[in-house]
């Protein structure tokens, strides 16, 4: 019998693969008195189980140093597998925590393990003052997770459904991209709220780089006194929230200062009398607040999310506008660490927020963010000029002056140019020079000599230009 003839199928054509990257939605959710309740019910089973987890893994770190001392070599540290198990039986004790999701108990197990993983890490890396996770108190512990986003835990119709949970209303503003892999509820700034975590391809949520794109590039220097600041001079420069808002925080806060100090005399009072009468006496913390010290506390916190949201909005509003004006943008990139611990620059530098404003910079630009250093031989680059002498300055002194080649501009103009430099090679003729500028850190030859006579003759003969 002759077999029939199989048509020849079409060659499979490969697709073009695209990074992955990951994307969190934050939703705000409608919560009344019962299932606030429940919640923080939930919330207080996993924070007793992630301590029980946290007293084993203690436990057996001490006994295997015990026996390392006496010589044994067969030692066995617990395992995230081994603390599934463990969860078993600590359900079967616990009421509350047998309510709860088997995932979002599993997910206490995982964050434990993460935990002392950072912490193995550290250790191998040799960094100092490295210490393993230890126990937290239960007003630090706000979250829980689903890490599967599908029956247990979704979005349908504007309402959370939560296994365990039941069903919460959700101000789902915005449309999920991608695919959601896992559900958080947290609470927040006075509230609960949902993220959503959803992996997409980079194509489908970047603007990616684009052979026929005519758009010019862009170059970025941070600061405090404006946070970007291009090689233009243009300065963006959004209005800074804690600032304006100082003095209602000020008062609203020695309030609530003054009413802590009212409770810790009470205190006082009452475990004097204790001690008198032979009682124990409870802990501070484990006494209620005032109904009083509840209000005030929502009245600061209110104001401080009011700062943070003011604060969001104008740093995703200067990321958008970035990323729709250039086609590339180099930013220089530096700690912003030891600002926070300048007792002078302390408060300006978390209100700038410079940290957080590049972050979005990155997600919305993806391949297009270009990070530059922000040293260079001769020297940091706010203390360098754009001919590549040395110019020392103090962070007072806005204004740079090159002895060299005799350039006065802006201190974040010139650094911008300094970006700007490094990254494309070239620098923006607002300064007065143009692409002939020399490369800040590279090794001296004739031609860079040459370039470097002629960006100065530029310079020179901009200036008297202006005179």
């Amino acid at each position: 019998m002759d077999m029939p003839i199989k048509a020849n199928r079409a060659k499979r054509t490969r697709k073009p693969k695209h990074r992955v990257v990951t994307r969190a939605f934050d939703f705000p959710m409608e919560v009344n008195a019962r299932q606030n309740d429940r919640l923080w019910m939930h919330v207080g089973a996993c924070w007793r189980l992630r301590n029980l987890l946290m007293a084993d893994r203690i436990d057996n770190r001490e006994t295997n140093k015990l026996l390392k001392q006496q010589g044994e070599t067969d030692l066995r540290y617990l395992t995230q597998s081994d603390q599934y198990a463990a969860i078993h039986e600590y359900v079967r004790h616990d009421t509350a925590l047998s309510k709860a999701h088997s995932q979002v108990r599993q997910n206490v197990a995982v964050r434990v393990d993460a935990g002392y993983k950072r912490f193995f890490e550290a250790l191998k890396e040799g960094r100092t003052n490295v210490y393993p996770p230890k126990f937290i108190e239960r007003k630090k512990y706000r979250s829980i997770t689903y890490p599967q986003y599908g029956p247990a835990a979704k979005i349908k119709t504007g309402k959370l459904n939560l296994s365990g949970l039941g069903e919460f209303r959700v101000f789902d503003y915005c449309k999920i991209k991608g695919k959601p892999k896992t559900v958080t509820v947290k609470f927040k700034q006075g509230r609960w709220h949902c993220i959503i975590t959803a992996e997409a391809q980079e194509k489908d949520v970047v603007d990616l780089l684009r052979p026929d794109d005519t758009r010019p590039d862009a170059e970025f220097d941070t600061g405090l006194t404006a946070l970007l600041t291009d090689s233009e001079g243009n300065a963006y420069n959004p209005p800074k929230a804690w600032y304006d808002y100082r003095a209602r925080l000020r008062i609203a806060q020695k309030k609530m200062s003054r009413q802590f100090e009212a409770r810790e005399k009470k205190y006082e009072i009452l475990a004097a009398q204790a001690k008198a009468e032979g009682r124990p006496v409870s802990p501070l913390k484990d006494i209620p607040y005032s109904n009083r010290l509840k209000a005030q506390i929502k009245v600061v916190a209110k104001l401080h999310t009011k700062v943070d949201n003011i604060r969001d909005h104008h740093h995703k509003k200067n990321a958008s506008v970035v990323a729709s004006r250039y086609r590339k943008s180099a930013v220089e990139e530096h700690a912003v660490q030891f600002m926070i611990r300048n007792r002078k620059l302390a408060k300006v530098a978390t209100d700038r927020a410079i940290h957080k404003q590049k972050l979005l910079l990155k997600s919305k630009l993806g391949k297009r963010y270009i990070a530059v250093p922000n040293q260079t031989e001769n020297g940091g680059n706010s203390q360098t000029c754009t001919c590549g002498a040395p110019v020392s300055k103090e962070l007072k002194d806005r204004i740079h002056h090159c002895p060299v080649c005799r350039l006065t501009a802006g201190r974040d103009h010139v650094a911008a140019n300094i970006v700007s430099i490094i990254a494309f090679g070239i620098a923006s003729l607002t300064l007065g020079v143009g692409h002939t500028l020399r490369r800040p850190g590279r090794s001296s030859s004739d031609v860079e000599r040459t370039k470097r006579c002629a960006a100065k003759a530029a310079c020179a003969s901009w200036k008297a230009s202006r005179l």
